[in-house]
């Protein structure tokens, strides 16, 4: 089953690896394949306006391009939201969340914003048009970093343990059954082949395994130095060099490759632990050397991707 055949994809890492950079270039590769895709964020920074050339994407809807829409979700609106489809009607949520007594006590419970934001992302996967047919082929999840993410999932299985019956419960079993369900989810990592991110990302894994046991799809492993000086004679030509040519102009470029040469051999240093340690299958998206990392960006990673995910065997479920 294609990863583009489920119905949310949850994308994870360390923050700076370029979740959202990912999020949207996988967005952009489901739209391109027919599905109707929601690109949701958790209360992050506004950036898919420039990645897609649009105006800016608040809590409301905006149309990032053909059959691919986008929202950031706040927690003050997903609540509203949430608590509309729970007490199902929008009035009475209103009259209940918006008073001040309520509000006070609602900021007291723990996780309650959090699991608001992952209810409405559930309540989006359920939505279906007059004709019945879902709303959404696929929504994808630009999660929080590492760790608020983890605890943001976990929230559905604490409210099944503390809370047996109530207006929560059947809501929260319903998130808790998609997110475990490899035929409709699947949590895609992403991270850098360099020390810190790699670290966490392993560290995710593993948690992620005890915890919320979500399936997993693959590893995108993001910004990878090109190969061209790794191997063969331009690998050789490179080291063979001097450290002082004597040459003013040729200096900078050689500078540069000794550069990308040890940034690769970096890389690759870091692909081989990823391989070991966190055996899932690989995607590989390239460092893109563009001063204005926009639409054009974001359609040339879409493409490498999807060939990528295409060809990628299953990877192994959650236990």
């Amino acid at each position: 089953m294609s990863l583009f055949d489920k119905r949310l994809i949850v994308v994870a890492g360390k923050g700076g690896v370029g979740r959202t950079t990912v999020s949207a270039a996988l967005g952009v590769a489901a739209a391109r394949k027919g599905k109707r895709v929601l690109l949701c964020q958790t209360k992050s920074k506004e950036r898919l306006s420039h990645l897609f050339g649009v105006p800016p994407v608040g809590t409301d809807l905006v149309r990032l391009r053909d059959r691919l829409w986008g929202v950031n979700m706040t927690p003050q609106a997903a609540l509203r939201e949430y608590g509309a489809m729970v007490l199902r009607s929008e009035f009475i949520a209103k009259q209940v969340l918006e008073n001040k007594v309520s509000r006070t006590f609602l900021r007291a419970i723990p996780g309650l914003e959090d699991y608001s934001m992952l209810g409405k992302v559930w309540f989006h996967t359920t939505e279906e048009e007059s004709n019945g047919r879902p709303k959404w082929d696929l929504v994808i999840m630009d999660g929080p970093a590492t760790g608020h993410l983890l605890t943001m999932l976990m929230i559905p299985q604490a409210i099944l343990e503390a809370v047996p019956e109530g207006p929560l419960t059947r809501p929260a079993a319903a998130t808790l059954a998609m997110l475990r369900d490899p035929v409709r989810s699947a949590m895609v990592l992403v991270t850098l082949a360099e020390d810190l991110p790699s670290n966490e990302a392993i560290e995710l894994a593993g948690k992620q395994r005890e915890t919320v046991r979500m399936p997993f799809g693959p590893l995108v492993v993001n910004q990878l130095y090109p190969p061209r000086f790794s191997t063969g004679p331009s690998a050789r030509a490179v080291s063979s060099m001097p450290e002082v040519l004597g040459d003013p102009g040729l200096e900078p470029l050689v500078a540069a490759a000794r550069l990308a040469q040890r940034r690769r051999a970096l890389n690759d240093r870091y692909l081989e632990r990823l391989r070991k340690d966190l055996p899932l299958p690989q995607v590989h998206l390239p460092y893109l050397f563009m001063t204005d990392f926009g639409p054009e960006a974001i359609e040339e990673l879409s493409r490498r991707l999807e060939g990528q995910v295409t060809a990628v065997p299953e990877a192994p479920e959650a236990s």
